[in-house]
Order: structure tokens, then sequence, then C-alpha cells
């Protein structure tokens, strides 16, 4: 097979590999990451492709398409978001409670802020004190285990977070599906949460941070695992945030003035990510067609 070119997957190419098949070329496609791959079946087949995509882009096969076609609106923005709907779920959920964290101060604490974090609080005399991680737990308050991934506490804090939700979840809902995501997300976040607890005691932490070193170690072996269907993040990125894992536990961006890095979060939902990642890539080698 030849590579005749490749494109976004938030390009729509049912149309046009519509149109070759009705002219007698059976390409074929697969998708690499958030990249879309068009094979031809040799070198000559693979230039046609080429050639006729180049002129399909600028409008000149509309007559060879079904009028149906050539006035449908265009839906591919909605395509392209419903393709991720776990990681844009979990961003407009975030969003939606960004309130509820931001400008955190003992005389903001409200009662949706006391169920989503690790520990409950309770007030007495006007003082705040974690209730026993164990008592809440025969309560059936089993949700706290996650729900601090919901909660941020500055503008910083979630845009930084976010983003990096949005660039490496995409990829692997994309690659492996959402319910995969869904997975790396309730292990990571798991791991992180408990993690940070056993490191540091009880304390006040929040945040999607976790998750994102989960997603980043479910990228980085899943990639080395199966390259052919690799997520497509480059080194340079995996370096940077391993490196930012180190140099917080060193306490250098603390005296930044930035706040206090949940530096056991991080650990936590690296190690989780790294885990679902093994778990996917053994399943996806399994997977590979035999030759």
């Amino acid at each position: 097979m030849i590579k005749a070119f490749q494109v976004s997957t938030d390009v729509d190419l049912a149309a046009f590999i519509q149109l070759l098949r009705s002219q007698g070329v059976n390409p074929h496609v697969t998708e690499e990451g958030l990249e879309q791959v068009v094979w031809a079946a040799n070198e000559a087949e693979a230039s046609l492709i080429r050639l006729v995509y180049e002129r399909y882009q600028q409008g000149e096969f509309q007559a060879l398409m079904p009028e149906a076609e050539q006035g449908a609106p265009s839906f591919a923005w909605l395509e392209a978001l419903l393709r991720y709907p776990l990681t844009l779920g979990l961003i407009v959920i975030n969003v939606i409670l960004f309130p509820v964290g931001m400008g955190f101060s003992p005389e903001t604490v409200g009662d949706l802020f006391r169920l989503l974090m690790f520990q409950d609080l309770q007030e007495v005399g006007g003082e705040y004190y974690f209730v026993a991680l164990g008592e809440s737990l025969a309560a059936g308050e089993w949700w706290r285990l996650l729900t601090p991934m919901l909660v941020h506490f500055s503008w910083l804090h979630i845009v930084f977070n976010l983003l990096w939700v949005w660039e490496i979840g995409r990829r692997i809902e994309t690659i492996n599906g959402t319910l995969a995501l869904l997975a790396v997300v309730v292990i990571s976040s798991f791991a992180a949460n408990v993690s940070q607890y056993l490191m540091s005691g009880p304390g006040l932490f929040g945040g999607m941070s976790g998750v994102v070193f989960g997603l980043l170690g479910h990228s980085l072996v899943w990639s080395r695992m199966v390259p052919e269907r690799n997520t497509g993040l480059s080194s340079g990125i995996y370096i940077f945030m391993l490196v930012y894992l180190v140099v917080g536990f060193t306490g250098a961006i603390d005296l930044l003035g930035l706040g206090s890095l949940a530096n056991g979060a991080h650990l936590g939902g690296l190690l989780g990510g790294l885990a679902t990642g093994a778990i996917a890539g053994f399943a996806g080698r399994r997977r590979r067609p035999s030759h």
C-alpha cells in the first residue's frame, strides 16, 4: 500500500471517497492520531488520488456528485464535536463548576464545594475541620474519590488543565474510544486523589491536573506499544510534562507564588495512566491483523 495523502480527522472525506469509487478507484482510509490517511494500491493510483483530491477541493467535480449531496448543508463542525463527546463533556462540566472553587476562602465554603472535596468539611465555632475520610465513605459518599477533579481554584489553574484535556483527551478518545477514555479518567483521578491524600494528609486539593498526567501516561505507553496507531503527541510534550513533575517535587514552582502544586496527585495520576496505557496497549497488540 502507498500513502496518497493525509488530512485532519475534522475533514469529511465521505463524498470524496464515494466519488473515487464511482470512477473505479477503491482507496483504503485509516486513522492515525488526529489524521486520516488515504492509501492506494500503487504509486500510479496514489498520484491519481492526489490529483483528484486537489481538483475536488477546487470544486471541479461537483457535476459528478449527487444533487442531494451538492445542496446539503455542511455539518462538519458538529460531526467534529461529536467525535469527542467525553472530552468536551469534561471541559463543559469543569467550566460550569468553576465558580464553586474560584477565589476559595473560609467565608465562601458552600454545600456543593463540601460535596465535591475529597474530605467533607465541618464547621465548629466558626472554624472548619476535615471529616475523617472513612466516616464519609461509610456514609456512602464514594464519589469523593473522584470529584475533586471538578474543582479549580483560579483561572490559570482551569485554563492550563483544560487545554491539556482537550489536546490529549480527544486523541485518546479518537483512537481508543469513549469508554477507554472514561476508564483513563476514572482510574487516573482515583489514583491522583488517593496518592495526594496518602502523601500529604488531609488538605484541600482539586483540579484536572492529575487526570492530565494520567492522559499523558496512557498516551505515552499506548503510542510505544502500538506505534502504527499512536496519538501523534511529540516527544517534547512528554519531556516537558515529566520535567514539570520532577521540578514540582523540588518546591521550586511553589516559590513563584502560583499556589501549591498537588505533586502527589500528579504522580498518582501518571501511574494510573501508565497502567491503563499498558492494558490498552496489550489489547491493541492482540487485535493486530496477522500476516
